[in-house]
């Protein structure tokens, strides 16, 4: 089964057709949706996922390489006795592979993770971890400007949930990306 969604997958990577070659000094905009499989507290207090919005910023250094700032914002996870909040402020380094009309890219940076759990009646605790960010991605694109951007990273902040354990967190990331100036 893993085969076959990896040969589909490789097949439309290959099939889109469009033309948003990108140039040194090109600046893109992104907006999308973040799964976290970390990202929340069940009633248990253990891990589970959650969702968010993440927008982005790309600057392009050349034809192959770019600097992206992120902010990954997930939505709060209700549990009892209060609420728990996850974000992440990447800064994250691209290689693209491919640069032509579909770009696929590695990424290695840092990431600057905070976990709030707000206690109803008054009071939090926070904590922030600094980690490395680990992935790959793909620009597919629609027009001369705009794309969709879809991405997977490994991000290594742990946070210790409330049975002790800790965990890093895979986010999968699924949005749309303007270049300006197009």
């Amino acid at each position: 089964m893993k085969t076959k969604l990896l040969a589909l997958a490789l097949v439309g990577l290959f099939a889109i057709n469009g033309a948003m070659a990108q140039e040194q000094g090109d600046i893109r905009g992104g907006l999308g949706l973040v799964l976290g499989t970390k990202a929340g507290i069940n009633d248990d207090g253990d891990f589970k996922m959650g969702f968010g919005i993440v927008p982005s910023l790309e600057y392009v250094f050349t034809d192959a390489m770019s600097a992206n700032l992120s902010y990954d914002w997930y939505f709060k996870s209700s549990v009892d006795g209060g609420d728990f909040t996850l974000s992440s402020f990447n800064i994250d380094y691209r290689y693209y592979f491919m640069t032509g009309d579909t770009q696929v890219y590695g990424l290695a940076g840092i990431g600057f993770m905070k976990g709030k759990f707000e206690v109803d009646g008054g009071g939090s605790t926070s904590s922030t971890e600094t980690g490395l960010n680990i992935g790959v991605g793909a620009i597919f694109p629609l027009s001369d400007a705009l794309g969709i951007n879809a991405q997977l990273k490994y991000q290594t902040p742990k946070f210790q949930n409330f049975s002790g354990d800790e965990s890093a967190n895979i986010a999968i990331n699924a949005g749309v990306v303007y270049t300006f100036g197009n």
